[in-house]
């Protein structure tokens, strides 16, 4: 594992933040979609949202189905589209999809949204926090590629085979050592985009906590604070998925 430190140049493809409430109005809804026009101009309505904003169905909004279902929210984007915002009934998320600002910036940012959203929407209780970055690595290849060099928890392959592996993909899901504290995690290669030099490997960490809190005075705090718990336990999860040479290539 490498030494959990601030990077210079963090691999970060994509940074979302999500709380979700019980479920609101949707008229409410609409009426933060107005208020957030000026910094979210592209709107477009979806039925379902995912934590995952960089899913396809998710960047071009679900229109209602045939079958007469309304939809659930709103998918706004900023005018760069470097920002992607989920308002919807049962919650907020908010991604940054490029030039990730640095923690600080991006969580106030939600945070500052979040209080509009609170002021609208009129929540009782919040009932899930998370956290989720898409990691996207860089493996140098060279004669001797093993991915145990750069990786710490890298499948093996079968006794009786070559110590190189082609490509691979892994998920699990590891408590975060509170009641309803957990991660997620997935790796995985990216075999379409192998040069002659470099592998690239998405690590995508979910943190998560499943944490009841009413929508009152001190919510704010409770809110902050259990942000900086999912970000201490996304960051020990990649620090201590990754090597200290790979890392530091990032330093």
């Amino acid at each position: 594992m490498a030494a959990l430190r601030p990077l210079s140049r963090p691999p970060i493809r994509e940074a979302i933040v999500e709380v979700k409430c019980e479920p609101v109005e949707l008229r409410r809804v609409d009426e933060l979609r107005d208020l957030l026009a000026h910094a979210f101009p592209t709107a477009q309505p979806f039925r379902l949202a995912s934590l995952a904003l960089q899913l396809p169905e998710e960047r071009r909004g679900a229109e209602p189905d045939a079958a007469g279902g309304r939809a659930t929210g709103w998918r706004c984007e900023s005018a760069d589209g470097a920002e992607v915002a989920l308002i919807r009934q049962d919650g907020l998320s908010l991604g940054r999809l490029a030039g990730y600002p640095g923690w600080d910036a991006f969580t106030d940012r939600f945070l500052s949204i979040w209080s509009t959203f609170v002021d609208t929407a009129r929540p009782i209780e919040v009932r899930r926090v998370a956290v989720r970055y898409v990691n996207d690595l860089r493996l140098p290849i060279g004669d001797q590629f093993h991915f145990e060099r750069f990786l710490t928890s890298a499948p093996r392959p079968p006794a009786g085979f070559a110590p190189e592996l082609g490509d691979f993909l892994t998920q699990m899901t590891l408590p975060g050592g509170a009641e309803g504290l957990r991660v997620a995690v997935i790796q995985a290669t990216d075999a379409a985009s192998r040069t002659a030099t470099e592998l690239p490997v998405t690590l995508d960490i979910d943190a998560s906590w499943d944490r009841p809190m009413p929508v009152d005075e001190r919510l704010p705090v409770r809110l902050s604070e259990a942000l900086g718990t999912l970000r201490d336990l996304k960051n020990r999860v990649f620090f201590g998925l990754v090597t200290e040479e790979l890392v530091s290539a990032y330093a």
